[in-house]
Parts: structure tokens; C-alpha cells; sequence
């Protein structure tokens, strides 16, 4: 079976998107997902609006993501700048929010 082919984003979001579905992908794989439900799984993740919380799964995987995302949310709302939301983003995904620094 020839893959169709996928221009991969060459934005910072729309690369981080590419690399989730693609983790996503391998993890479909891994639990035996036929073609079809790991093609839908990989344009699910690639059309996603990270922005609409309410499609962020609930699940314990998810939690970091959907509070970084949910923080990023009311940031962006609140006018902060692109540097605060990104390092708001990277300090909940590195487990380090809320943390005191030495």
C-alpha cells in the first residue's frame, strides 16, 4: 500500500501537532489499530483546535496537556505575550509550574 503523502506544517504549532499525531500514531499501532483507525487517529490530532478545551480528553494521559492548555486559554484571553504563554505551556508540561527555583 502506497502512503499518501502529507506535507508536514512547518509552523512551531502545526510541527508539534505532526509530532503528537505521530506518537499518537505509534501508540494505535502498538494496540493492533487496523489502517483505518490509525489513518483517523493521525487527521484527528492534525485537525485539532487545541484552543476548544472541551475536545481535550479527561483521562489521566491527557490531564498535563488539558491543564497547560486550559492556563494557555485564559492567557491568551488576558492579552499575555507569546513568551509568557509559551513558558506557562513549558513549565506545567515540565512538571515544574508552581515550583520554587534555588
Amino acid at each position: 500500500m502506497t502512503h499518501p503523502e502529507y506535507k508536514i506544517p512547518q509552523d512551531p504549532h502545526g510541527k508539534a501537532r505532526y509530532e503528537s499525531a505521530m506518537k499518537h500514531v505509534e501508540a494505535a499501532q502498538k494496540a493492533g489499530k487496523s489502517t483505518d483507525e490509525i489513518h483517523a487517529v493521525f487527521k484527528k490530532i492534525m485537525a485539532f483546535d487545541p484552543m476548544d478545551i472541551d475536545k481535550i480528553p479527561t483521562d489521566p494521559a491527557h490531564a498535563k496537556y488539558r491543564s497547560a492548555m486550559i492556563h494557555v486559554k485564559a492567557l491568551k484571553e488576558k492579552g499575555a505575550s507569546a513568551d509568557e504563554i509559551h513558558g506557562t505551556y513549558k513549565r506545567i508540561m515540565s512538571g515544574t509550574a508552581g515550583k520554587h527555583q534555588a
